[in-house]
């Protein structure tokens, strides 16, 4: 594991977090807005203004820039990992006529266990569920999971999926969606997570999950990465 990535555990998702999320975003912002479609970055600072995000504004571009290239595949879209909605308004915005399910306790983060060496604390990012599903309301073609996933799954079970995004951050839950949903994936579909350079249990579960796929794993310049299906 590289030394990077215990420093940037070591924040914790606090305010130094955001702090340093904020900082980073406006230099990233302001090097977008060069050369990137005007009506694309007015709404990622839209959305970065009304909503609190983890992401950086390259990491919202490109959870963007992604779900918009899968909503011609066959499939719906899913989030797993909602927090104040901000991502999900970004893919709301791209998805055209498609379902967007999203998955969340809202209460926050569950129990880490030991890949995760204590990073973050039980009920960490909790918000209020009415706010976000308030603030997607704006958005047809929205369904919301309340719980622990995948055990608020079952209504999907049928379904594939052309684009799906992870912010769960410990091994457990990342575990869990790769488990549901490459098996549901449209081929060409991509299913994209964040935070996967600088948390030790998300590493891990890509690279556990990934040993006997014929996919190989996309590292981004952010801490995302990306695994895009193959035809089965």
């Amino acid at each position: 594991m590289w030394a990077r990535s215990r420093f940037f555990q070591k924040l914790g998702g606090g305010i130094l977090e955001r702090t340093a999320i904020g900082a980073l975003s406006a230099f990233q912002l302001a090097a977008l807005s060069s050369h990137k479609n005007p009506e694309t970055m007015k709404l990622i600072k839209r959305v970065r203004r009304e909503r609190r995000t983890l992401t950086t504004a390259f990491e919202s571009y490109h959870i963007h820039s992604l779900a918009q290239a899968c909503r011609n595949l066959k499939g719906d879209f899913a989030e797993v990992g909602v927090y104040e909605g901000a991502s999900a308004a970004l893919i709301c915005n791209v998805k055209a006529d498609k379902t967007l399910h999203l998955f969340d306790t809202f209460d926050g983060l569950p129990e880490s266990t030991d890949p995760d060496r204590s990073i973050h604390k039980k009920n960490q990012y909790a918000v209020k569920f009415d706010a976000v599903r308030q603030y997607l309301s704006q958005y047809g073609g929205v369904e919301f999971y309340r719980g622990m996933f995948p055990e608020t799954a079952a209504a999907v079970e049928e379904k594939n999926f052309a684009f799906v995004h992870f912010d769960v951050d410990l091994y457990e839950s990342t575990r869990s969606c790769l488990e549901f949903f490459y098996q549901r994936m449209t081929p060409g579909g991509i299913m994209l997570s964040h935070d996967y350079s600088i948390l030790t249990g998300v590493q891990q579960a890509f690279h556990e999950f990934l040993r006997d796929k014929p996919e190989g794993l996309i590292e981004l310049n952010t801490t995302q990465c990306m695994v895009v299906r193959a035809a089965a």
